[in-house]
């Protein structure tokens, strides 16, 4: 027993576990929940409440969570984390009224999304290839996307999230047998701050606070965030509503896009150490408009389809490689997991905005008007990126 366990310790194995069984039950709580709740009896308006509370939360949250991990340990508090989904999970399967199931769905949705960021850089600190790990994260969304549907229909509405449950309880057992590069220097650094706040010389969120290129960025994040989180809100419902597509076919096409992130993971070595921030910052932003262009200017419908294959998820997925190597280059190394959940509350932030602002818009010109909503604040970001001055940070070596 002792040898199997010293054999499955860090290998590729943990991390694969890890990757997969996380992102399946990440899809499989988030990809049928405004379904789910309009099934149980509640309206639009409480369906959209309970989103928007979930996120708002979880936008609040994050620089807390960042806190505790840099304080206390990455293993202890993400342990802690992943445990208390299990719990809200199964809490939101037998909640009896509506304040719970939000309160339930907002403790869940907040923690999958404070464990995110690590799970994120844990990629680019394993003993692996970073594309050959994030890989299985993308195969795992995917598959859960498909599985939420099929469980839904096939067993019980409640049953993707008792499936939640058991996904990320598999989800555990990867992370206990993980031992990134991450954990090596982690209590290094938390002796390096309680050293330095006895010698009064500790780094504080004050000094990220005024970090004026991490400031800067947060703005990007924000507008890039407002971009993409709308296009996946509304995406779905364009297909369906505005085009006519079957829902059911729509839901293939949008599981198979997301499978066209993999090619991005598996070359992510090749180019992701070579080519600077900032291109790769006008490059994510750049594939942005081409993802709402057509819907925003009305184009046929084999190249809505077409560009929806190419353009959904390669923006979403560079950026969050970008970001993981911004934040490296330009926050200090005692604070990246804070820096992290930082600029992950202002992506919260900006999705929440987007959100809100794109649905009054569609009710009020339809969707068309939205996406060119969309097309002209990724313009202003695509600005914003040019006066960006930011270090190539190819000297990081994080996806190598």
């Amino acid at each position: 027993m002792e040898r199997l366990l010293a054999r499955y310790t860090n290998s590729y194995l943990s991390y694969v576990i890890l990757f997969l069984f996380y992102d399946i039950a990440f899809a499989l709580f988030s990809s049928m929940i405004s379904v789910y709740l309009i099934g149980k009896g509640y309206s639009a308006s409480e369906v959209s409440l309970c989103i928007s509370v979930a996120s708002l939360a979880a936008m609040i949250t994050q620089p807390i969570i960042g806190g505790l991990t840099e304080r206390f340990g990455m293993r202890l508090v993400n342990m802690v984390m992943f445990g208390l989904t299990c719990a809200s999970a199964a809490l939101f399967v037998v909640s009896p009224g509506f304040w719970i199931t939000v309160g339930a769905y907002s403790l869940m949705y907040l923690l999958m999304n404070g464990v995110n960021p690590v799970v994120e850089r844990m990629a680019t600190s394993s003993p692996y290839n970073y594309g050959a790990i994030r890989t299985w994260g993308t195969i795992g969304f995917a598959l859960g996307t498909q599985l939420t549907g099929i469980i839904y229909d096939g067993i019980s509405p409640e049953a993707p999230y008792i499936f939640v449950i058991i996904t990320m309880i598999m989800a555990i057992v990867g992370f206990w047998g993980t031992q990134p590069r991450l954990a090596e220097t982690e209590a290094a650094n938390i002796e390096d701050v309680s050293e330095g706040k006895e010698a009064g010389e500790g780094v504080s969120i004050k000094d990220l606070l005024t970090n004026k290129k991490f400031l800067y960025y947060l703005l990007l994040q924000i507008i890039f965030c407002a971009v993409t989180g709308a296009a996946y809100s509304f995406t779905p419902s364009a297909l369906t509503d505005y085009l006519g597509m079957e829902a059911s076919t729509a839901s293939t096409v949008l599981a198979v896009a997301a499978l066209l992130e993999i090619p991005l993971l598996l070359l992510s070595s090749k180019f992701m150490d070579k080519v600077a921030n900032k291109t790769l910052l006008l490059v994510a932003f750049g594939l942005a408009v081409v993802q709402v262009l057509p819907f925003a200017l009305g184009m046929a419908f084999p190249v809505v389809i077409a560009l929806t294959f190419l353009c959904k998820h390669p923006p979403v997925i560079l950026n969050i490689m970008t970001n993981m190597k911004v934040v490296n280059t330009i926050v200090d190394p005692r604070q990246q997991i804070t820096g992290l959940a930082i600029v992950k509350a202002c992506q919260n932030f900006g999705t929440i905005v987007s959100n809100n602002i794109g649905g009054r818009i569609v009710d009020a010109s339809g969707y068309p008007a939205m996406f060119l909503f969309l097309l002209a604040l990724t313009a202003v970001g695509l600005l914003g990126v040019l006066f960006f001055r930011v270090p190539s940070g190819n000297d990081k070596k994080l996806f190598s």
